[in-house]
């Protein structure tokens, strides 16, 4: 019985391995001159884990990296000063400080026929509701702390906790405002209402305020830290037109950190006190998402930004307030949803380190200027206004700053006009010599492309499955250190013995698994759905690899990790589609300089954003996904927009003011490009496809000269990879002799 048994088994792997044979490059196990893999683990959570592994162990070396940013010069203060512009420029920028701001003569008494805008009185103070200008189309507002005596030798802006407002401060509403005291009888007080983190209901998706107005502003090159420190800013272009005035600003948690901020990018600030945020920032992808800054581990830790404010006096304290913790219902539950975020007590001896850390840096200075003060007693502080007659509209506010961001989103069309004036377009060939300025900001400010070498190869492969049109190969390729690529190689049995043919690489789209595209491994046994398989049956070689965007949070964790070093997800994987590439043109029966790409879903916005740093794929086809893409990621009038959808890692900081999906075309150009729109794809509409679309098809036309190389695919189904049709575009140009 046994020996039959081992005939058997002997037979079915006979059959199994009879093409690889045929081929003389391969065996049963692996391709001939690789290695064998021999984990056994998931292969996406695999792939998640050593991303995740990689940008911890990035992340924890970024402070070493920190010192080639900064030029310090101790000659004396000024010499100082100027030497560190323009990192706080630099700080400006990422935190979305570019807004001209509106000068005012003095703030506005906001007040009705029936309410006054004296709100209450103190023995020492009146308080008044006020409202000064920002923008043309943003006022804050907040309460005037103002002396009876009409002497002021100091104004303090005092930024309390998100959640509190104003009048809950002042009145003693909120118990967690335990460090709060009232000015001297000399000194006046602002206290700005700040957006908060209760939940802005829509019935498309549940986002906390703060989150809502990042989302936009984000992609836009602006923030909602940015948004509140213009507030004190405004505030103190309006306080500097008086001689002396001295400005102090102190705040808690979130308000902890405008004032923070405030401080450190604007010299006229004399004094900053901060509460319950300094730390250190190497965990700023677990904070909520409205914190999350575009490459501040680059440059910035708090002792860096503290640095910018020497000699100014900072003082650092911690009270932690338990409101500092965020509400439970703003974890990531269900797809409606926004992004989960944590705020965590601070431990004293981390700040201190910190605070330690932030003084060695202007030792030479011999300034005492930082001062932490450690963990401070909760006072009791009765020292409260009972009669307090005012309450604050928290969604002007934040409908105010949403109208601010979409007029931004429409100016941004000439804003991107304006990034593009560099671009020479009166021949093929000048534009060729002035293109690669923009592929370079490209790949350093949007991309984020890693500065690490390439690994060599390394590869290993599996024998997977033998199937009626193809065998199918496990593929892992080194890309960096504890980083990988993975896929599967589907190899035609067409494939005749020392032929060679093109290869496509095929990209799947959210959620999905590699090989959830080739039919065999489809539960549904949708055949539409079988882009892997209709690539490889219509000839090619295909390589479909595992993408980052897998596993819900997990992968969206990994997106926050990048922006903190200033990357997007694409970074990663254009690392690892330039090892795929490089290891389909050592195969003996590929063609190496006839390697394409197609990309489904959020494999066709990984067609536009890793295909412009990749120039071996010598046709590139974006299907379902091609759009007028910062209007469908930041446009909140727009009803399909990614605002309202739990794609909260979809931001690209500043993108809107240079790249839409157009300008990334021009990128691929003048290389053969396609899109695939199906009429009924909800992703967007035909109208806003063709559009775009249509300024690629004109730049191709009239400056390229080469309008055959840029063509659009319109089909009567929705959100599926049709491919079969596209394949004699890919025919056209990896197939038939030029």
């Amino acid at each position: 019985m046994k020996s039959i048994r081992n005939v058997l088994f002997l037979i079915a792997g006979m059959s199994a391995i009879v093409f690889v044979f045929t081929c003389g490059v391969l065996s049963a196990q692996e391709l001939a001159g690789t290695k064998p893999i021999t984990w056994t683990e998931n292969y996406y959570e695999r792939n998640n884990r050593l991303i995740t592994q990689f940008l911890d162990k990035k992340i924890a070396v970024s402070e070493a990296g920190r010192a080639k940013y900064w030029n310090r010069d101790f000659a004396d203060i000024d010499a100082y000063q100027k030497s560190v512009a323009s990192n706080r420029e630099h700080l400006k920028f990422i935190i979305g400080v570019r807004d001209t701001r509106v000068p005012f003569d003095s703030p506005e008494r906001i007040e009705t026929l029936d309410k006054s805008a004296v709100v209450a009185e103190t023995e020492t103070h009146v308080v008044l509701a006020i409202r000064w200008r920002v923008f043309d189309d943003f006022s804050a507002e907040g309460f005037l702390l103002k002396p009876k005596s009409g002497k002021i030798t100091k104004t303090i802006i005092h930024l309390p906790l998100t959640d509190t407002t104003p009048d809950d401060l002042l009145s003693g509403k909120d118990s967690q405002a335990n460090w709060f005291s009232f000015p001297a009888k000399d000194e006046q007080m602002i206290i700005p209402l700040l957006v908060n983190r209760e939940l802005k209901q829509d019935k498309r998706l549940q986002l906390s305020n703060r989150e809502y107005i990042y989302r936009a502003a984000y992609q836009l090159g602006r923030h909602i830290i940015g948004y509140e420190v213009q507030e004190v800013l405004a505030l103190a272009d309006w306080l500097k037109k008086t001689p002396d005035m001295k400005i102090r600003v102190q705040g808690q948690g979130d308000g902890g950190l405008i004032a923070f901020y405030a401080a450190a990018v604007d010299t006229r600030i004399d004094e900053a006190i901060v509460v319950d945020y300094f730390d250190r920032r190497d965990r700023l992808c677990d904070e909520p998402i409205d914190r999350n800054v575009f490459g501040l581990l680059q440059q910035f830790g708090d002792a860096e930004i503290a640095s910018l404010i020497c000699p100014r006096k900072l003082t650092i304290a911690l009270y932690n307030a338990p409101k500092i913790n965020l509400p439970e219902n703003l974890t990531l539950k269900s797809k409606y949803g926004g992004a989960p975020g944590m705020l965590k007590e601070l431990n004293p001896e981390s700040v201190r380190q910190e605070s330690e850390r932030a003084k060695k840096f202007v030792e030479p200075l011999k300034t005492d200027w930082i001062e932490f003060v450690g963990q401070q007693n909760a006072k009791n502080n009765n020292a409260s206004i009972k009669d307090l007659r005012r309450t604050f509209e928290q969604q002007r506010i934040v409908k105010q700053l949403d109208n601010h961001t979409q007029r931004l989103l429409k100016e941004s069309v000439n804003t991107r006009k304006d990034f593009w004036k560099k671009l020479n377009t009166s021949s093929p060939q000048k534009i060729a010599e002035t293109i690669e300025w923009y592929r370079d900001y490209f790949s350093k400010n949007v991309v984020g492309e890693f500065d690490d070498e390439l690994l060599p190869l390394n590869p290993r492969t599996r024998f997977f499955k033998d199937c009626k049109d193809y065998t199918i190969y496990e593929v892992e390729l080194d890309v960096f250190d504890g980083l990988t690529s993975f896929g599967f190689l589907l190899i035609p049995k067409t494939l005749k013995d020392g032929q060679k043919i093109p290869a496509v690489v095929g990209q799947h789209g959210l959620e999905r698994e590699a090989k959830e595209h080739i039919i065999e491994f489809r539960s549904d046994g949708d055949f539409k759905r079988a882009m892997i398989t209709k690539l490889c049956n219509g000839g090619y070689v295909t390589f479909a690899p595992q993408g980052i965007f897998k596993l819900n949070d997990k992968f969206r964790f990994n997106k926050r990790q990048l922006n903190s070093l200033g990357k997007n997800l694409f970074a990663i994987m254009t690392a690892q589609q330039k090892q795929i590439v490089k290891f389909l043109q050592t195969l003996p029966f590929v063609e190496q300089d006839k390697i394409g790409f197609y990309g489904f879903s959020y494999g066709g916005t990984t067609a536009m954003f890793t295909s412009p740093l990749i120039p071996e794929y010598k046709a590139v086809v974006c299907s379902a996904n091609f759009n007028y893409w910062n209007d469908k990621n930041a446009g909140t009038l727009l009803p399909s927009s990614y605002v309202f959808n739990l794609e909260y890692e979809i931001f690209d900081f500043d993108l809107a003011n240079t790249f839409d999906h157009s300008d990334m075309a021009r990128l691929i150009a003048p290389r053969p490009f396609m899109v695939e729109r199906g009429h009924n794809d909800g992703v967007s509409s035909d109208e806003l496809v063709s559009y775009e679309f249509g300024k690629v098809r004109y730049y191709y036309d009239m400056f390229l000269k080469m309008p055959e190389r840029a063509e659009i695919l319109y089909l009567p189904d929705g959100h599926v990879p049709y491919v079969t049709p596209i394949l004699p575009f890919l025919d056209k140009w990896l197939k038939e002799e030029k």
